[in-house]
């Protein structure tokens, strides 16, 4: 009787136990010491392209970004597309960028205080000791340019804090979408007044009546048409330490670029300073550039270049080459000059060689881990001069 209690309650402890959990993935290393998941079913995957993670290589980075299904976000020139994601990054930078700009700002403020409270002080103690009436003037004449730097810096830490507010309120509300949007549109409607500009002044110089001996620039026309070509410089040249043929150029400057939210508060120094020159390797060429930024909390905003990253590059021919990182570069602070510098690699082939030596350049799209961001380029003979030198 016993047993055959016994064998009912197991029998029925066994039907109220839950199913056995289905085989879940594991992670495993394979031959090449990269982590992958294995399925139950057998298959794997890179664990770096199901995490998102950035150990990718060149090109792969843009595989695994996917487009806003909002429609009307268009493209970057050159067909990359702009994702929900690189938006959100975009609008955490600004947001880094407005605080630091905010700090300083406020930093640069109390300084101003402390020197005008400083002057008063001297200023009563002269008054007090029956200084000399010039000795006096003056105090009174640096006392009233303090007041009006102190003036300043307050004004420029107040509109610095309310910028900072509002980058920081479009990223806590996520409306980077829309902001972008905005900014997008605000570009087009400044093209087509800077369109109509352009033809106005067109159509006012056609009617100049101008002598038909007329000159301008009669000693300098021939250099303006015709200038000097620039003197190649080899920075290097040898064999490296694998005994292969190197040979790199002097670096050129490629643009500069100071933030709107900064420029107040640099004082006059460039944000960001960016380098380049070619060098070729054996049988390969490389375009590598230097960022150097002013400011060692841009790594706070910008981040790193990544793996496999893009560079675009935007000709005045309306062209468009896109190269890709070879490695990472997290920045580099230099504790000496204050200055936080990234070197980078880009790899380029023949054929985008022979595009870029045809043309100058007129901008470049930089991808960072904080999102894209392009830059002005003013030097437009950079890739042209530094090709005809490589070659």
């Amino acid at each position: 009787m016993q047993c055959r209690l016994f064998s009912g309650l197991l029998a029925l402890i066994i039907v109220a136990l839950p199913p056995p959990l289905p085989a879940q993935p594991a992670m495993r290393t394979n031959e090449k010491g990269e982590t992958i998941i294995v399925f139950p079913d057998g298959t794997t995957q890179v664990f770096s392209e199901f995490s998102g993670t950035t150990d990718t290589p060149a090109g792969a980075a843009q595989q695994e970004k996917y487009p806003v299904a909002d429609i009307r976000i268009e493209p970057l020139e050159g067909g990359i597309p702009i994702t929900e994601e690189d938006l959100r990054r975009i609008a955490e930078r600004k947001s880094q960028i407005a605080r630091d700009a905010a700090q300083i700002a406020q930093d640069r403020a109390e300084e101003a205080n402390r020197q005008r409270l400083r002057l008063e002080e001297e200023y009563r103690k002269a008054l007090r000791r029956n200084t000399k009436a010039s000795e006096v003037e003056q105090l009174a004449s640096r006392l009233e340019s303090a007041r009006q730097a102190e003036e300043e810096a307050q004004r420029e830490a107040r509109i610095a804090l309310m910028e900072a507010n509002r980058t920081e309120s479009i990223t806590r509300r996520g409306t980077y979408v829309e902001d972008y949007l905005k900014g997008q549109e605000l570009k087009k409607q400044q093209a087509k007044q800077y369109e109509n500009m352009q033809l106005t002044a067109g159509a006012s110089f056609e009617n100049l009546l101008l002598d038909d001996n007329f000159s301008p620039f009669t000693s300098t026309d021939n250099v303006i048409l015709n200038p000097p070509v620039p003197e190649c410089r080899v920075a290097y040249e040898g064999k490296d330490s694998r005994g292969r043929y190197r040979r790199d150029l002097q670096k050129q400057l490629l643009f500069t670029h100071t933030d709107d939210r900064m420029r107040p508060v640099l004082n006059g120094q460039e944000y960001l300073t960016c380098e380049g020159y070619f060098t070729q390797l054996g049988g390969y060429r490389y375009l590598t550039l230097e960022f150097t930024f002013a400011y060692p909390n841009a790594r706070e905003a910008y981040g790193f270049i990544e793996k496999g990253s893009y560079l675009m590059v935007k000709l005045l021919n309306g062209q468009f080459i896109t190269l890709f990182s070879g490695k990472m570069d997290k920045g580099a602070y230099d504790t000496e000059t204050g200055l936080l510098s990234y070197l980078v690699h880009y790899p380029i082939d023949q054929g985008q060689i022979n595009i870029l030596k045809n043309s100058e350049v007129d901008s470049v799209i930089v991808s960072w881990s904080s999102g894209y961001e392009e830059y002005e380029v003013y030097q437009l003979g950079f890739f042209i001069n530094q090709i005809r030198c490589l070659e």
